[in-house]
């Protein structure tokens, strides 16, 4: 993005711009950043007019932990049965 890029003023909440800009902090980007990234994304999910929900790297880390976890108990699980016979 360059300073020749339209600008425009936009009113959000304070609660929204508070979690936006901790948000733009964690992910070590600008507010500015952060917002056009989140834009681009929901844009990017539209699919036939269907909308998806973006999915961020915490949901992503938590579902591939306890998805990692159960694989790893079911192989376990897997190899204690054929020990045994």
């Amino acid at each position: 993005m360059t300073r020749e890029d339209p600008q425009m003023k936009l009113r959000l909440p304070v609660d929204l711009k508070d979690r936006l800009t901790a948000l733009a902090e964690e992910n070590g980007r600008s507010l500015n950043a952060e917002v056009v990234r989140r834009l681009e994304e929901s844009l990017e999910g539209e699919l036939g007019g269907k909308r998806t929900a973006p999915v961020d790297d915490r949901t992503l880390d938590l579902f591939a932990e306890t998805v990692a976890g159960k694989v790893v108990q079911a192989l376990d699980e897997r190899e204690k049965k054929r020990a045994k016979r």
